[in-house]
Parts: structure tokens; C-alpha cells; sequence
């Protein structure tokens, strides 16, 4: 098992706003892994209200889950949206305007993916995250990358089509051509042809500049930096140091 990364670049939360629920479901292979919860309403809720008071739940939940209430007298089922993340042992949902009039007792139950995406999500993120550190870390600090939006959207790209993949059916096109975009991008700022906003780079963004000079009386590298007139700029990079000529500038002292 790998280390645990220091900084992931996006959330969970980012790559199912792009995926969606349809994108990221359960493989056939994966409904052992399903563990659903119930969510039951402990006080009424009437039409149009933007959150229910729930029993604590067991499992946290995405924003977009869909919860689909019954019970305690509904005629009809109603649907419920959730607008925002539901952690595990909350009591209060926050909702899209629920359509119709909600009783205390009613029960809505978590399909059970919720609790297996969260998992793959975050591998997702894992690996979208590694992948953009491979192309930009020679560059940059990981500390400051994780400060990018323009590093957010690209390993939440890599993210999504890994998780489509992950089902062994036609990544999306949108998701492949956004891929593309992004690996092209990647490949730029490794070259160094791309700079990524508001963060700085380990180096400076251009080449440093010296003036030299010759050292005839030196018996091996003769060539040396004239400090004063070149660029002062201090470099992030191993520097070559001449001990042989150390050494005999030493010596002939």
C-alpha cells in the first residue's frame, strides 16, 4: 500500500459533480460492497422546505444523493435531493425544496452506493492527484499546487476518467477530450512552456544570466562567473564547483 499523500489536489466532492451518479454506479460485480442505511425524519417537513431533521445518520452522504421517502402515511413516495454533503452522525439534511409534505417517521433508504463511491472517489482523487504531481512537482512545491484551481480542475479530470473507466465502459466523450486538454497541459508546464497562475515556481520562470570570464593561470576549468555584472537571482538548482581548481588555486598559494 502506498503512503498517504501529503495534499490531494481535488475532492470526492469535486469529481461527482462531474461524473454524476449514472457515471460513477455500481459495477455488477461490486453489489457485495453495497452496505445502505435508512434515513429516517424525526420532525415534519412541509412542501418547499430546504432541509429535513433526520435520525443520525450511519454513513455520511454526497451532495446529489437522492433519497426517495415513504412510510408513516405517504400515499405517494417523495423525493429529496440533498444540495450539500451530509457527514456521518448528522441530524440535519440541507435539500433541494422538498415537493410535497414530509410526516416524522417517514424512511428513505440509502441505496448503499454512497458508501462504496465515497471510497472510490477518494482512490480516484488518489490517482488523478498522483498523476498531475508526476508532471508538475519538478517545478513546483506540493504544498503550494494544492492552492490551484488550474491543478484542481486538471486532477479532477485524470479523477473522473479513472472512475469511468473503472466500470469497463466508453469513458465519456467530454471526460476523454477534457483528459486530452488536460495531459497536454501537464506536458507544457513539465517542459516548462506553462506557468500555473498564482503559485510560484521552485526556479524562476526565465534563464539565468552570467557574464564569464577567463582564468588563463588555472590548470583545469579556466571559465568563471563575474558576479558583480550577472544576474543575481539566486538558483534553486546543484551547483557545479571546480575543486580541482580549488585546489590548486590553494596550493599555488
Amino acid at each position: 500500500m502506498p503512503p498517504p499523500l501529503a495534499n490531494l489536489y481535488c475532492s470526492p466532492q469535486d469529481v461527482f459533480d462531474v461524473i454524476g451518479t449514472d457515471a460513477a454506479q455500481l459495477r455488477e460485480d461490486d453489489y457485495n460492497q453495497a452496505s445502505g442505511q435508512s434515513v429516517a425524519t424525526t420532525v415534519a417537513a412541509v412542501a418547499g422546505a430546504t432541509s429535513l431533521t433526520v435520525s443520525a445518520l450511519q454513513y455520511g452522504m454526497l451532495a446529489g444523493t437522492n433519497l426517495l421517502f415513504g412510510n408513516a402515511g405517504l400515499a405517494t413516495p417523495v423525493s429529496v435531493f440533498l444540495t450539500a454533503v451530509a457527514n456521518a452522525s448528522a441530524t440535519s439534511l440541507t435539500v433541494a425544496a422538498i415537493p410535497a409534505d414530509i410526516p416524522s417517521g417517514a424512511t428513505a433508504t440509502d441505496n448503499g452506493v454512497n458508501v462504496w463511491l465515497a471510497g472510490m472517489l477518494l482512490k480516484s482523487c488518489k490517482y488523478g492527484t498522483a498523476t498531475v504531481k508526476r508532471y508538475t512537482v519538478n517545478r513546483y512545491q506540493d504544498s503550494d499546487l494544492v492552492n490551484s484551481w488550474s491543478v484542481n480542475d486538471w486532477a479532477t479530470t485524470v479523477s473522473a476518467r479513472w472512475l469511468a473507466m473503472r466500470r469497463y465502459n466508453p469513458v465519456p466523450s467530454q471526460i476523454e477530450q477534457k483528459f486530452q486538454e488536460t495531459m497536454q497541459e501537464l506536458r507544457m508546464v513539465s517542459a516548462g512552456q506553462l506557468l500555473i497562475e498564482d503559485i510560484g515556481a521552485r526556479s524562476p520562470g526565465w534563464p539565468f544570466m552570467d557574464n564569464l570570464t577567463t582564468i588563463d593561470w588555472l590548470t583545469w576549468t579556466k571559465v568563471r562567473v563575474e558576479p558583480i555584472t550577472s544576474d543575481p537571482t539566486p538558483t534553486q538548482g546543484p551547483q557545479f564547483v571546480d575543486w580541482n581548481s580549488v585546489a590548486s588555486f590553494e596550493g599555488i598559494w
